[in-house]
């Protein structure tokens, strides 16, 4: 496996320098951050939207939903709604509905045990990155080295197969001190970069 850099995305790495983005978009809180480019490339796309016309919130964290939802459309899914894919915690007419059903039907997503889906409930690090590689088909992968790279995940969690996968594959980086913190949710930015990095390593 490759060696693990310092950190996730950037989080703990000093702030880039001001510099001049070529990426076009509105967003105020977004210009020199340092998942700036990212943020446009999914803007320019036509995958992400701001909270007003010159916010994102770049820091903020990101619900199960909107991260599905962001996904989805970066690789360019026709999605519909499927009826008998449905959680007890969605319904037609919520803006997610179509967005859960498909992924659900596609088995991309299973929820809860309780059969519910938590669509606003903030989403983690590990959920993000296997739901990014259940999406790009990876469900096999050698995670015999995982507990030797990370301190808080072994080869049976259940999101093991999915990290090794993705940090092989340098989509993600743990942390410095050895940690990958699974259960950390992530922030809209981490969120942009994941999905962008991911549909281009894979593509």
């Amino acid at each position: 496996m490759k060696k693990i850099l310092a950190t996730l995305l950037g989080l703990s790495l000093l702030q880039p320098l001001a510099h001049a983005s070529a990426c076009d978009q509105p967003f105020t809180d977004v210009i020199d951050h340092w998942a700036e480019e990212e943020i446009c490339i999914l803007y320019r796309e036509g995958v992400i939207e701001g909270y007003s016309e010159k916010t994102f919130l770049p820091d903020s964290k990101i619900t199960r939903a909107e991260f599905l939802k962001m996904v989805l459309e970066y690789k360019g899914y026709a999605v519909y709604s499927v009826q008998s894919a449905s959680f007890t915690d969605t319904a037609p007419g919520d803006w997610y509905y179509q967005y859960v059903t498909f992924a659900h039907s596609k088995g991309f997503t299973s929820g809860y045990s309780d059969g519910s889906f938590h669509p606003n409930e903030p989403i983690t690090r590990a959920e993000a990155v296997t739901l990014v590689m259940k999406e790009a088909g990876i469900t096999a992968y050698d995670t015999s080295d995982i507990y030797h790279t990370f301190t808080d995940v072994h080869e049976t969690d259940w999101f093991a197969i999915s990290v090794a996968a993705a940090v092989d594959m340098d989509i993600i980086n743990g942390y410095g001190d050895g940690s990958f913190r699974p259960d950390n949710e992530i922030t809209r930015a981490e969120s942009a970069v994941v999905v962008e990095h991911a549909w281009e390593s894979l593509r």
